[in-house]
Order: C-alpha cells, then sequence, then structure tokens
C-alpha cells in the first residue's frame, strides 16, 4: 500500500478555494489492489478539489487505457477510458460513506486518499464482454455494435446444401406463418 501514498491530499493544509492534481496510473498502482481486474494499463487524473466552508467537490477526469484480454479470441488489447466523476467531501461527527460517491469525514480529518475511488472508477468501466476491437463493427441503423462471426456464413451455406426433403418441410413452415 506505500504506492498509494501518492494518491494522498493534505486536505488540513488547504485554504478555502480550488485545488488542482494530477496522478498517473500505472501497473505499479494496479499492482496494489487484490482481484486483478486490471492488471496493467495507463491512465492520466486530472482532480481539480474545489474546498468550501462544510464541503470539499472533487472533479476527476480520466484519460488513457487499460491492457485486456478479449474473451472471445484471447488476443491483448488496449481499452480506452475517457471519464468524468464528481466525488463529495461533506462534514459529520464520524467518518462513513453515504453513497458510491458521498463521503462524510470529520473537521480534524487531515488527509484524503483517493487511491480506491480512481481503482473502483477504472475497474467499473470494464464491459462485460471484453471484445477485440477487429471482432466488433458499429450497426449504425440501430446505434449499437454487432459481433462479427464467422459462424453465420457457415449456417448461410448449410442451408443451401440441405436435403430437399427438409426443404419441401421448411416451405411448409413458412406457408403456415403467411
Amino acid at each position: 500500500m506505500e504506492k498509494l501514498k501518492d494518491f494522498d491530499i493534505q486536505v488540513y493544509k488547504l485554504g478555502i478555494k480550488q485545488h488542482e492534481y494530477e496522478f498517473k496510473v500505472n501497473s505499479a498502482f494496479f499492482s496494489e489492489f487484490e482481484g486483478e481486474l486490471v492488471e496493467s494499463g495507463e491512465v492520466k487524473v486530472q482532480a481539480l478539489l474545489d474546498k468550501r466552508e462544510n464541503l470539499m467537490e472533487l472533479n476527476l477526469d480520466f484519460s488513457g487505457y487499460i491492457d485486456l484480454i478479449s474473451d472471445r479470441s484471447l488476443e491483448p488489447f488496449q481499452y480506452p477510458i475517457e471519464i468524468n466523476k464528481k466525488l463529495l467531501y461533506k462534514y459529520g461527527e464520524e467518518e462513513q460513506e453515504l453513497e458510491e460517491d458521498v463521503m462524510v469525514i470529520t473537521k480534524n480529518t487531515q488527509v484524503i486518499n483517493v487511491g480506491h475511488f480512481i481503482y473502483e472508477t477504472i475497474a467499473l468501466q470494464i464491459p462485460l464482454k471484453k471484445l477485440h476491437p477487429d471482432e466488433i463493427e458499429e450497426d449504425e441503423e440501430h446505434n449499437d455494435y454487432v459481433y462479427i462471426d464467422d459462424a453465420e456464413e457457415e449456417i448461410e451455406e448449410e442451408e443451401e446444401n440441405i436435403d430437399p426433403r427438409w426443404a419441401a418441410l421448411k416451405n411448409l413452415k413458412k406457408g403456415n406463418k403467411n
């Protein structure tokens, strides 16, 4: 956890104004966390901390990539990360997490560490199906993605070589739908 000290913000020293920070996330950062959701990548995090009398608002802009392996072809690829997140720190009597992006800290809190929040934000960007960019193409009509699958071509070829008896049955089935 030594590497996470680079993600500390000394809030007790800060005046009531905006403060800018920049964090660099790389493989050494990802190795500090268990679970291995993300093992490597390069992400730059621009942070703007707006300290006020009764709360602090932290705006984070993420840009970069993480390295993933395709579920289909097992080929490695770089998955782009472009995220904007906001985290609120409110003052209260005891430290707690109210919501995923609202934290309560005491007036005596000297340091906040944003390392875990940065990791969780990046990890939540991992798609359920990790597909190499060469394996998908955009379907502009439905504003969605379609998977390129060689099996579809094989099915069409098999349909052309169907036994004539099955073809007759298929025609009967099509006739019942109309």
